[in-house]
């Protein structure tokens, strides 16, 4: 992370009880999830509060795990870790404060806190009085998977909505692309801590995501991504929203845990059906058959969920900036994305962004060959 943007730890709530950010502590110190044993302590502050024979049995700690836990804990100062984490501009939120997202803290196992930096505040209120929605899918998609959640994002987000998503690549890059095109708010929930951008070349991407949104974790910062923490964030990236939309997913993908964590919680799932011999349209397909809702565009979410503060359809506006430098290049005929990559000297991702708007307001069509052109406009050397 290059930088700390926006409202940051300028909105940190007021001193609460200490065992939300002890134990996001105690975890890191062990580097061990406990929200298992929080569960059967009873309580995350009776874990926090174990005499060391409970906690030795709630942790199911051999002699030097135990030993560990314990002196980490004794040596917990939450009033000076309070100030390093605002002098770095991290916020914590604990699961205590009025501000924690209601939707999250009525899920299975919540997180005791999130990490965040930012515009949280800007974000936390976008999700209590928005619709919110998740996006998520492969990480090696196809061109028109990317392109279909960039411009389902950049759509819904036009509508009033929060996109979430897990920053990773290819379509929660994409979702994420698409709603800061829009204009709009994107909150990124990461494996790893907030100081710890994974995959690192989505470091800008996140720094962006920051102006008008929010990087997220429940993990203490310093805390390196691991695999398993990646299912225990999707369980965050779900519980934060009213609806879960997977675009392209093969058998095992990451999109199908964060779907049936959306189907636990009692909330929408939605899933782009695909071609039935494509590997990345499996997951897909087998949601659709077991009740997910069908989704080719944005007008499917909103009506599976009827309730949102949804604004109007957009009417779009002229192109600007490199949206415009990609139509002006597509318009003197039909181009692929590396040639228009090269010409207008600018990222794939921003390509693909940019085309995504582009098509979504009927301005820019795929063509054969997978090129893009202009509507209405012929091709180079025809009639040249």
């Amino acid at each position: 992370m290059s930088g700390v943007t926006g409202d940051g730890a300028q909105d940190a709530p007021a001193e609460g009880p200490v065992w939300p950010l002890g134990l996001a502590w105690l975890s890191y110190a062990l580097s061990r999830d406990l929200q298992r044993a929080s569960r059967v302590a009873g309580g995350p502050e009776a874990l926090w509060g174990a005499t060391r024979p409970q906690m030795a049995a709630w942790l199911r700690a051999d002699a030097d795990v135990l030993d560990r836990a314990l002196a980490a804990r004794g040596t917990f100062r939450a009033a000076s870790v309070r100030a390093s984490l605002a002098g770095r501009g991290i916020l914590h939120l604990p699961i205590t404060a009025n501000a924690y997202p209601t939707r999250l803290r009525r899920i299975f196992d919540p997180p005791f806190g999130l990490f965040g930096v930012g515009s949280v505040a800007t974000a936390l209120s976008a999700l209590e009085h928005s619709p919110a929605i998740a996006i998520v899918g492969s990480r090696r998609p196809s061109g028109a998977g990317r392109r279909l959640a960039a411009a389902l994002a950049a759509d819904l987000a036009s509508r009033g909505a929060v996109i979430v998503s897990g920053l990773a690549r290819g379509i929660d890059a994409a979702a994420h692309e698409g709603a800061l095109e829009a204009g709009g708010v994107t909150i990124a929930v990461l494996g790893s801590a907030v100081d710890r951008i994974h995959p690192r070349r989505h470091v800008g991407l996140a720094d962006r995501i920051q102006v008008n949104g929010a990087v997220v974790s429940e993990y203490w910062p310093g805390t390196d991504p691991l695999p398993w923490r990646f299912p225990a964030r999707n369980r965050i990236v779900a519980g934060l929203c009213d609806a879960t939309v997977v675009v392209e997913a093969g058998a095992r993908s990451g999109a199908l845990i964060t779907a049936d964590f959306a189907m636990e919680n009692g909330s929408t799932v939605l899933a782009v059906p695909g071609w039935p011999a494509s590997s990345l349209s499996t997951g897909c397909n087998a949601l659709i058959r077991s009740g997910a809702a069908v989704c080719e565009a944005a007008d499917d979410v909103v009506r599976e969920v009827p309730n949102g503060a949804w604004a109007e359809a957009r009417v779009a506006p002229s192109p600007t900036g490199t949206t415009a430098l990609v139509l002006a290049i597509v318009t003197r005929g039909p181009a692929g994305a590396d040639v228009i990559a090269a010409e207008a000297g600018i990222t794939h991702a921003e390509v693909a962004v940019a085309l995504a708007a582009l098509e979504l307001d009927g301005l820019v069509a795929r063509e054969p060959g997978g090129v893009f052109g202009a509507v209405g406009v012929r091709g180079r050397g025809a009639g040249a």
